[in-house]
């Protein structure tokens, strides 16, 4: 009997959670009335689900009232974009300190190179260039914006410095000429 009347109320909570999530994503009467009509100009799902979520577009009684619902929310919408925005510009700053190094670095590592100091030019290369990319893509990951632009640059010129600093090891353990 026990075990019935359990199946029974986690049935009930499932429909109600169900019927809970339909509400919610139908939205209110003037919300799907003011989707409906902006058809086929907004795909009606994303107009409702853009809406439905926000408490005064669902409380709004007439098209006025969703308007400003949709300002106020797109409002918000930029100002994060705004944050978002103003956080990787301060980040990609850093970043910009850290190639601008990196390339001083490389400037270094080619007079050894140029200069037959191998050893100097691998570890000038190890030590001070090859870890920059990474540092920006930690730093942005990291970061505000928790978002990484440069991705795709970073870790090519990580393998890049890599590739170059192995490169430069096989010179520094070949015997000088």
């Amino acid at each position: 009997m026990r075990s019935s009347s359990m199946v029974q109320l986690i049935a009930i909570v499932l429909l109600a959670v169900a019927i809970a999530r339909g509400l919610a994503v139908s939205g209110s009467s003037v919300i799907n009335a003011t989707c409906a009509q902006l058809q086929p100009l907004w795909p009606y799902n994303y107009c409702v689900g853009a809406l439905s979520g926000d408490p005064a577009a669902t409380a709004a009684t007439d098209v006025r009232g969703v308007a400003a619902a949709a300002v106020n929310i797109t409002t918000t919408k930029a100002a994060s974009t705004l944050r978002v925005i103003s956080y990787l510009v301060g980040e990609l700053s850093t970043c910009r300190e850290y190639y601008g190094n990196m390339l001083q670095s490389l400037a270094d590592v080619r007079v050894d190179l140029d200069a037959g100091r191998f050893s100097d030019a691998s570890f000038e290369i190890s030590a001070n260039a090859s870890a920059r990319p990474m540092d920006c893509d930690i730093f942005l990951f990291e970061g505000n914006a928790h978002k990484d632009p440069i991705a795709q640059e970073n870790t090519e010129n990580s393998l890049l410095a890599g590739l170059a600093s192995d490169i430069l090891r096989l010179l520094e353990s070949k015997p000088s000429n």
